[in-house]
């Protein structure tokens, strides 16, 4: 049985929130590894996060906007 590794909705929508508030950032959720990943969208910036917790990665886009 194959199951999907899912963040919880909770935290979905908390990322969403914070994107919608820092649109120069892109996020996503990488199942394979279960954790978020975040990029700043300009390609001359090394502005990375990855963390299964998204608060942290909530934190980090907040610091670096």
């Amino acid at each position: 049985m194959r199951m999907t590794n899912q963040p919880t909705p909770e935290d979905a929508v908390r990322i969403s929130g914070i994107v919608r508030e820092h649109q120069q950032w892109s996020v996503f959720w990488d199942p394979k590894y279960r954790l978020w990943r975040a990029a700043e969208d300009d390609p001359d910036s090394e502005l990375y996060a990855e963390s299964p917790e998204a608060a942290n990665v909530i934190r980090y886009i907040t610091a670096h906007s």
